[in-house]
């Protein structure tokens, strides 16, 4: 079996974890997730984590102040996930729930990666998660996203 096939058909990574798998070897979920998920590990919350779980990364990709995703950051998440993926490393983005933050980083990396619209990017995401909420229902700024 190739590495390719063998990417396709992951599975989670730990028996615990009810991240959703977005991509072949890539999940979305939340803090209690990233506890159980072995592999890489991306926050992508605002603070970064003072206790478990460990986190490779920490990435903010929203401004409070600014009511904005922080484009800069989606880009360098994207590239982290492209790293570990090209390792055949599994990867998790998470937030606090995988609601808004980890959501929005999956699907900015199904934008990127596939070359995705930013709405079927999310409608992606939300087919195997479907308590997602598209940054649209939370930034201000959310057009950001198409124009970038």
């Amino acid at each position: 079996m190739t590495a390719t096939k063998s990417r396709t058909r992951a599975a989670p990574p730990a028996n615990k974890t009810s991240a959703s798998l977005i991509a072949p070897g890539v999940y979305v979920g939340g803090w209690d997730d990233a506890v159980a998920f072995e592999g890489t590990r991306i926050c992508v919350l605002d603070e970064a984590p003072k206790e478990k779980p460990p986190a490779e990364s920490h990435l903010p990709i929203y401004e409070e102040k600014g009511d904005r995703p922080l484009i800069e950051n989606l880009d360098r998440v994207w590239h982290q996930v492209d790293v570990a993926r090209s390792k055949d490393q599994p990867v998790l983005l998470f937030c606090g729930h995988g609601i808004r933050r980890g959501s929005l980083a999956g699907a900015w990396y199904l934008h990127r990666h596939e070359g995705l619209s930013v709405d079927a990017a999310y409608a992606k995401v939300k087919a195997v998660r479907p308590k997602i909420q598209h940054a649209r229902e939370w930034i201000g700024h959310w057009e950001l996203l198409n124009e970038a």
